[in-house]
């Protein structure tokens, strides 16, 4: 079990590395303790948590237990605190000071600790990702969708038309490129490189988004956001050097709560995926549709058993049945041999399209994970359907 965690906090290392400071030195913290010599009783508290969860998981898990207890106020995690900008603390310029620091937590807190991550899921709140969907569909130019999201969480990027962003340049991050939602000022920036067709696109920009007729989120552990511990345990996994990810998230679910009373409130529904993908969309949509249907999920297919092989199987069989269209949109790792990413861990934002009983596959571009950046972006495909 040993050398599985310290292939997953590594990987982890290496995807934080330029990102997030503050985790990329957790995760190496973490990994160095596992590659030591002799006996470390959190590497033995490590494994025997690692029986019951994913490395991968329990990578992602550690650290959102441990900021929920700083988050918290508890005292025992007063020398995290100090050192995660999300409490008002500071990043260390060398990892000692955080070794320390969660040694003594850790050691402090390990009951609590274990108990979080024994019985919390991986939560997945970038709410950023609403991006995904909200300018294919500004491309598009729908009036009405019904709209769904696979692996929805807690359902945050289901409201992005009540979101702010701003897709910028790479040779001039501080403009605008255009603009999209309904907030009142970005609050999400892309930054956009190698678009030769972007600049000339100011049409999007101040797009009326459709009407949402309905948004529907599926997910193996739906996450209903009903107390303020529900939201403490979100904003948990939000990255503690990220404290500008936590505004963002806190406006998340304020938006999501102003839906709560509209005609299209969010609604979460539990998803097994792949195999209960045809029994959720029966159930999510009216029959028949009386509009087109816009389905999108973002970095969940790796989590799936047999990667997006089950999922594309299922949309495509249900998309080809109905009599609207249907866009399926995501982003996810390349699932084409000629696609390879032009930097390591980025997605492939893809479009499918099922109308008239023809579909079209298109490659829209290159995204990182959490939304920040861009490249390669094309939207001629979309606006010519």
């Amino acid at each position: 079990m040993v050398p599985d965690l310290l292939d997953a906090f590594g990987k982890q290392q290496r995807f934080a590395d330029g990102y997030s400071p503050l985790y990329a030195q957790l995760f190496g913290i973490v990994a160095g303790w596992l590659s030591a010599d002799g006996p470390d009783p959190i590497v033995e508290w490590l494994v025997e948590l690692a029986a019951a969860r994913r490395p991968f998981d329990l990578t992602l898990l550690l650290p959102a237990a441990l900021h929920r207890d700083v988050l918290a106020g508890e005292a025992d995690a007063a020398p995290l605190a100090a050192l995660y900008p999300t409490a008002g603390g500071h990043v260390p310029d060398s990892s000692a000071p955080l070794a320390d620091a969660l040694r003594r937590v850790i050691l402090a807190r390990r009951d609590v600790l274990a108990a979080f991550i024994r019985r919390a899921n991986v939560q997945t709140n970038e709410t950023g990702r609403g991006l995904a969907w909200l300018l294919p569909l500004a491309a598009l130019g729908w009036p009405a969708v019904h709209l769904v999201e696979l692996g929805a969480s807690a359902g945050l990027n289901l409201v992005a038309e009540r979101r702010g962003y701003r897709l910028a340049a790479a040779d001039n991050p501080t403009g605008a490129l255009l603009t999209l939602g309904a907030a009142d000022s970005p609050q999400f920036t892309a930054v956009v490189s190698n678009n030769p067709d972007l600049s000339g696109r100011r049409d999007l920009t101040g797009h009326q988004p459709p009407t949402i007729l309905s948004r529907t989120g599926g997910d193996i552990h739906p996450f209903h956001l009903r107390t303020a511990a529900d939201e403490l345990t979100l904003a948990a996994f939000i990255w503690a050097d990220q404290p500008q990810r936590l505004v963002r998230l806190r406006e998340g679910i304020a938006a999501l709560r102003a839906v709560e009373r509209s005609a299209a409130p969010v609604r979460l529904l539990p998803l097994h995926l792949p195999d209960e993908l045809p029994r959720f969309l029966a159930g999510a949509l009216p029959q028949p549709l009386d509009a087109p249907v816009v389905l999108y999920n973002t970095t969940i297919t790796m989590y799936l058993p047999d990667g997006r092989a089950g999922l594309r199987r299922h949309v495509a069989a249900w998309a080809g049945r109905q009599n609207a269209p249907v866009l399926w949109l995501q982003w996810e790792p390349p699932d084409v041999p000629d696609l390879t990413p032009p930097v390591t861990d980025w997605q492939a934002w893809s479009a499918d399209l099922w109308r008239d009983g023809e579909h079209r596959r298109l490659h829209l571009g290159w995204v990182h994970p959490h939304g920040a950046s861009i490249r390669d972006l094309n939207l001629n495909g979309l606006s010519a359907i």
